[in-house]
């Protein structure tokens, strides 16, 4: 088996991921995993496919291009890969959430402080929108691998001061304890 890492973006409108999944089924392709978002608009998905028979990234750019264009217009970035390099990391995982005044360098500000501490971010989300008082404010919500060598304390510690300069209230939690006090329940 061969694996690709796929990135579509396009203008929005329904059935995106319909053209392209059924593009990549011609070929025979399956879908390990993938992530989709709409923002200001704009279409992105990103996939990791596998398929059976060797294609060169140019292929099968063009091969998806092609098997929909007439339902969309996209932009397709296609990069060969191995499944060695896809697995998953041994660091636990936490969810970041800032918020507080809009104001420019939030995001920089913190991604750059995760970067000095080799924390990846695997998924990321930010939004301006007016609080009840219609002033804009600014929300930041981040899921983060922590390698084991830090602690926890110092680095919510850390990312409260960071927090206080910028005027925003920061937490850190362990994704499990995230995951079991934001649970939705439905009946």
């Amino acid at each position: 088996m061969f694996t690709y890492v796929l990135n579509i973006m396009s203008d929005d409108h329904p059935g995106i991921i319909a053209a392209v999944t059924a593009a990549a089924g011609e070929i025979g392709a399956n879908i390990e995993s993938c992530s989709q978002t709409v923002l200001g608009g704009y279409f992105t998905l990103i996939m990791i496919m596998t398929i059976a028979s060797e294609m060169s990234t140019d292929d099968l750019q063009k091969h998806i291009k092609e098997h929909t264009s007439s339902s969309c217009v996209i932009d397709v970035s296609v990069r060969k890969t191995t499944p060695e390099s896809l697995q998953a990391s041994k660091a636990e995982r936490f969810v970041l959430t800032a918020f507080g005044k809009d104001q420019p360098g939030v995001v920089c500000r913190f991604s750059e402080y995760l970067a000095d501490h080799e924390m990846n971010i695997l998924d990321m989300y930010g939004c301006r929108q007016p609080n009840l008082e219609g002033e804009m404010q600014f929300l930041l919500t981040a899921q983060v691998e922590i390698p084991s060598k830090w602690n926890l304390a110092l680095l919510q510690c850390d990312l409260q001061n960071i927090g206080k300069d910028l005027n925003f209230t920061v937490v850190l939690q362990h994704e499990n304890i995230f995951t079991a006090t934001n649970r939705v329940r439905y009946r």
